[in-house]
């Protein structure tokens, strides 16, 4: 009888330790119950999908244990053990996770799984890219055919490429850099007709460029000459030439119809140490009658009540060195530094960053950088200008930049074409990435 009553009890305490060890376990299991952003002003935001590069908090109930953490179905390495409690992770998602097609296991596409030594959770959420964006494209003006590049970030796992007039480029007929800094894209058949941006589109989202590209009908300088466009005249520049230039342009744009270089007499060195201060190049222009061509050419792209703020002017150029020195500026009223606009190209993010040239290249001058333009419209500057004479300059010497002045290095044996002046739409449409 002792003995049934002891068996009995073990196993009644059997049972209950069973019971409890299996409620430990129960307990142990990963649970998540949202995930949101974790950064400086915001910790409260619930995520319905993440993007690579930004800080996350997954909160929930089973993280003590915590072995490893993936994401599309790759390691994250480096989480801070000081950020994981039993009801909260905290880290990064790094920028090396692969994303939609670069994941190779459909399974582990858009997942966040968490290992912990009872568990192994799998958590399904959209793991995006960066927010693209545009910045920049290398040619405005190219022709179908051509090959043109788009900067910008971010610009990884791009489906489609949209230009104006809703000529559409799928992937595949494009590259990545593999920085995502860049995408080489050639101008489909149609896609340089109308004036408009062009649209980047992806599974991280979409950015548009500005909308500044073919405008053809916005030059006010096509062939250098007094009587039909608004230039006046140089001692500096060759006569208008005709003849393609270069000989190989690797595909990207090749030279306008009409157009002139510097030095006139031939290819020089650019030193920007013993020609400091030296204008190497100018040329004369009619700002009023610039105005004037435009408002009646552009078919309505710029108008009288147009904002300034709102446009810029660009021309396309070529040189036969890295520009590595040296600035271009614009006068709208010769020697009125408040009617001027600088462009130092060749520095970015503090670093020197020659500009290199297989074709031709577009450069934008936004008119916002003018003091005396900014925050007026066409009407009001126009009027402003009168009769007076503007100045376009190529210049030695040392520009601000970000606050650190800059001389550059020096340009051997260059020389500079350039041409299609004109004066375009400078906004950018805002793409809802939400």
């Amino acid at each position: 009888m002792k003995l049934l009553r002891y068996i009995g009890i073990h196993c009644i305490l059997g049972v209950l330790l069973m019971a409890g060890f299996s409620a430990c376990q129960d307990e142990a299991l990963v649970t998540v119950t949202r995930i949101c952003t974790q950064k400086v002003g915001d910790t409260e935001t619930e995520l319905a999908q993440v993007r690579l590069g930004e800080m996350i908090r997954i909160e929930g109930n089973g993280f003590a244990t915590t072995k490893a953490i993936y994401c599309n179905g790759v390691s994250v390495s480096g989480i801070n053990s000081n950020f994981i409690t039993d009801t909260q992770i905290i880290f990064t998602i790094p920028k090396s996770i692969p994303i939609g097609s670069e994941v190779k296991n459909k399974e582990e596409l858009n997942t966040i799984r968490i290992v912990t030594e009872y568990d192994n959770f799998v958590y399904s959420i959209p793991v995006l890219g960066g927010t693209p964006t545009v910045s920049g494209v290398s040619h405005t003006l190219a022709k179908a055919g051509e090959l043109i590049h788009i900067y910008g970030t971010n610009l990884r796992g791009i489906d489609k490429i949209t230009f104006p007039g809703d000529i559409v480029v799928e992937a595949g007929m494009f590259t990545e850099s593999s920085d995502y800094t860049m995408i080489t894209v050639t101008v489909p058949e149609g896609g340089d007709l109308l004036p408009g941006e062009i649209c980047v589109e992806g599974i991280s989202g979409g950015a548009y460029s500005y909308n500044y590209m073919n405008c053809k009908d916005c030059i006010f300088i096509d062939k250098f000459n007094k009587e039909s466009d608004a230039y006046n005249y140089s001692n500096f520049l060759t006569a208008t030439m005709h003849d393609p230039l270069p000989a190989d342009t690797y595909g990207e744009p090749g030279s306008p119809e009409y157009y002139r270089a510097f030095p006139k007499d031939g290819p020089a060195d650019f030193d920007p140490v013993t020609q400091n201060d030296t204008e190497i190049a100018n040329f004369r222009l009619f700002s009023q009658k610039m105005w004037d061509i435009v408002l009646a050419n552009s078919n309505g792209l710029i108008k009288e009540s147009t904002s300034c703020d709102k446009l810029a002017v660009q021309f396309d150029y070529y040189a036969t060195a890295p520009w590595s020195t040296g600035c271009f500026r614009w006068e709208m009223i010769e020697g009125k530094s408040d009617y001027r606009q600088t462009t130092v190209s060749w520095v970015e993010n503090g670093e020197l960053a020659p500009v290199t040239f297989k074709g031709w290249r577009t450069l934008t001058m936004p008119l916002s950088e003018m003091a005396a333009v900014k925050g007026k419209n066409v009407k009001q500057v126009r009027e402003a200008v009168k009769d007076a004479t503007g100045k376009f300059i190529y210049k030695l010497g040392k520009f601000q930049v970000g606050g650190t002045y800059y001389t550059g290095t020096i340009m051997s044996d260059c020389r500079v074409f350039m041409g299609n002046f004109r004066i375009v739409p400078y906004s950018k449409k805002s793409y809802s990435n939400n």
